[in-house]
């Protein structure tokens, strides 16, 4: 389930959030008018971000263990959408928060194959590493789908783009998935150490 729902914020929200930065703000009431660079240069905090992350994530994981670090990038994921959801009016705060979202990610994708492969059995890792990159990019067909169904069912006035409330919905559900991850992770780091004790 973890690995379904980190597809689904992961891929999901890529391409919604880049429409919603080049949306015209004197069409549909939201967004910055950004053109193709000034996409890129938007998006540049969360490539580094996640490089770091990634680059960190020995680091991090030696002092907190790799479970504790994963629940806390998740963690961080869903603040990041909460403040999309919340704060999203200014270029620069949603950059800045893209920054976070992309550390958070990078460290989430590099602690989560160490992490499924304590959890299985020896003879077991390499098939439950296959499964977890698998799940995962079937988290974010799905999100793909119904991402899209939401930005064309909530739309403007006229009809002609989606609505600032689906942006808002789209940022709601991939943080509410981030969070119920990190739950998942801690419920599943109680059953294991029950079984253990068993």
């Amino acid at each position: 389930m973890t690995s379904f729902l980190f597809g689904v914020f992961f891929f999901g929200v890529q391409a919604p959030n880049t429409t919603y930065w080049a949306a015209d703000p004197a069409k549909t009431g939201y967004g910055f008018g950004l053109g193709a660079l000034s996409l890129a240069l938007m998006a540049l905090p969360g490539a580094v971000g996640s490089v770091l992350g990634s680059t960190l994530t020995a680091r991090i994981a030696g002092r907190t263990g790799y479970r504790p670090a994963v629940m806390g990038a998740f963690a961080v994921i869903t603040l990041s959408f909460g403040s999309f959801a919340l704060l999203h009016d200014t270029w620069w705060h949603m950059s800045l928060t893209y920054a976070f979202l992309g550390f958070a990610v990078g460290l989430a994708l590099s602690a989560m194959p160490t992490v499924i492969v304590e959890a299985s059995d020896v003879s077991r890792s390499g098939i439950a590493t296959a499964v977890y990159n698998n799940v995962k990019t079937l988290g974010g067909a799905v999100a793909g789908g119904v991402f899209a169904t939401v930005l064309g069912s909530l739309l403007t006035e006229d009809g002609a783009a989606p609505s600032e409330s689906a942006y808002v919905t789209l940022w709601l559900v991939a943080g509410a998935c981030a969070l119920v991850a990190a739950g998942a992770v801690a419920l599943a780091r109680r059953d294991e150490t029950v079984s253990h004790q068993e």
